[in-house]
């Protein structure tokens, strides 16, 4: 992702997870490579450098417990008006308007993430449009949380997982496999994807998951 500009629209700095944005992206998106297909490359790290990585290990650790309970108790009025504030921000973009494809995240509200339900529907509601967006969104494959972005044309495209989070189904009505993107024709031009926080730099903070 060299050279790409990234959008970052926060609310309030540590209390509200914003969207990151990479658009105009040449290149395809790196996902995590299945255990198989893994470069094995031999490390060595001395006790110094050990130490310093769980200095920062434990102070994210610190950094995300404040910000859980910081946004399991903001205000559910406010979280409304910043869900739609970032969304309208992003519909009224002009990299978001003349992107042709994009990965997004739908929003998942028991994480507290930021509600992308109304981009969403904005992409999918003219399918057979000569402009419509070709969007792909995350499907978690197995258990290690390998993930792939498949291609999706309709809401009833997507279910309910075992977390109770919307992801689409790995083949579509006809029995058909879905498109990843990987295998895309034409390159991604904006990616939107969730964070825990991020501070005014725009540097971003995940959930831990790797």
């Amino acid at each position: 992702m060299i050279g790409a500009r990234v959008f970052c629209i926060t609310t309030t700095a540590l209390r509200r997870s914003p969207i990151f944005f990479f658009p105009k992206i040449p290149t395809r998106p790196v996902f995590r490579l299945s255990p198989a297909t893994r470069p094995i490359v031999a490390m060595s790290t001395t006790s110094k450098n050990q130490e310093e990585l769980d200095s920062i290990f434990k102070q994210k650790r610190v950094v995300r417990s404040t910000v859980r309970k910081s946004l399991k108790a903001m205000d559910p009025s406010l979280r409304t008006q910043q869900d739609e504030a970032i969304q309208k921000t992003v519909l009224e973009a002009p990299w978001f308007k003349s992107c042709k494809g994009l990965c997004a995240y739908i929003s998942c509200k028991s994480l507290n993430e930021v509600d992308t339900s109304k981009i969403l529907s904005e992409i999918l509601q003219h399918p057979d449009s000569n402009t419509q967006k070709k969007l792909y969104v995350p499907w978690v494959e197995d258990k290690n949380s390998n993930m792939r972005m498949l291609h999706i044309s309709h809401m009833e495209d997507l279910v309910a997982n075992s977390m109770n989070i919307l992801e689409p189904a790995p083949v579509d009505a006809q029995g058909n496999d879905r498109e990843d993107v990987l295998q895309a024709d034409e390159p991604i031009d904006l990616f939107i994807l969730p964070g825990l926080a991020f501070d005014r730099c725009g540097r971003r903070l995940g959930r831990g998951g790797g």
